[in-house]
């Protein structure tokens, strides 16, 4: 392993998308969503001002990796998930409407408007790194209601994919 420059990864690594299928899972995902939404809840419930930015980061964290759980349980690809999806809560929401009759689109769609709004700051990257002027957030509420509501209609699609296995 060459430590003073060039490739840092050992020849067994391989970071291509066909790791991507093997080591994530629908289910993987939503068990994320589930550990940054108890996180978020944590820091919501804390009252403390200066942890604003972080909590709605974790909830929109937890939006993006709940959603493409329930698209990569309905057969979208890790590529698409990355490359046409990327960070954007909006597409990916309006990509799990669009899917095929199920439980899960009328909840976002529902939600949608609180999901538009997170997105203009989640997407840009403002909720890690600080960016001046007035912003209008969703209320955390709301959006901590979307992902309790949400999570539960996805688990079983989540863990069906996974024993389809």
């Amino acid at each position: 392993m060459n430590l003073s420059g060039g490739n840092y990864l050992s020849q067994d690594s391989n970071m291509d998308e066909a790791s991507d299928d093997d080591r994530t899972s629908a289910m993987g995902l939503l068990t994320d969503a589930k550990e940054m939404l108890a996180a978020a809840r944590l820091l919501h419930e804390s009252d403390v001002w200066k942890v604003q930015r972080p909590t709605y980061y974790l909830l929109g964290h937890s939006i993006e990796v709940a959603l493409k759980s329930f698209l990569l349980a309905n057969g979208i690809s890790h590529g698409t998930l990355k490359k046409k999806l990327g960070h954007n809560l909006s597409k990916t929401a309006r990509r799990v409407i669009n899917s095929s009759s199920n439980s899960v689109s009328p909840v976002v769609e529902e939600y949608l408007a609180a999901i538009d709004l997170l997105n203009h700051y989640y997407q840009a990257k403002e909720l890690e790194y600080r960016v001046t002027g007035t912003k209008t957030f969703p209320a955390k509420e709301t959006l901590i209601a979307f992902l309790d509501a949400v999570i539960p209609k996805i688990e079983p699609i989540a863990y069906h994919a996974l024993q389809s296995k």
